[in-house]
């Protein structure tokens, strides 16, 4: 969760990390943290750091839309693909 706070914060609009991590169970885009113009950029960079990606599902899940949310999401994505790597044997190095 930390990671995603800060990236909120890095994109100023009033909010630091400390209250972006305070605030974990708000939705994001009503608290104008992050606009539809952004969203791909967002998705894009969470898949990147998080060596995961997420399905149509994911992106419609009402857990998207908040910090706490969304740190269950990659989570449990972050976790199936560790799943999938051990049992095909395809590890990154």
């Amino acid at each position: 969760m930390q990671w995603l706070a800060a990236w909120f914060a890095s994109k100023g609009r009033g909010t630091t990390q400390q209250n972006v991590s305070s605030s974990a169970d708000i939705d994001y885009f009503e608290a104008g943290w992050l606009t539809s113009m952004e969203i791909v950029e967002f998705v894009t960079e969470i898949e990147q750091h998080f060596g995961m990606q997420f399905s149509e599902d994911d992106l419609q899940d009402p857990r998207f839309v908040t910090i706490a949310g969304l740190a269950e999401l990659i989570l449990e994505r972050s976790t199936q693909n560790a799943e999938s790597n051990f049992l095909t044997g395809s590890f990154s190095q």
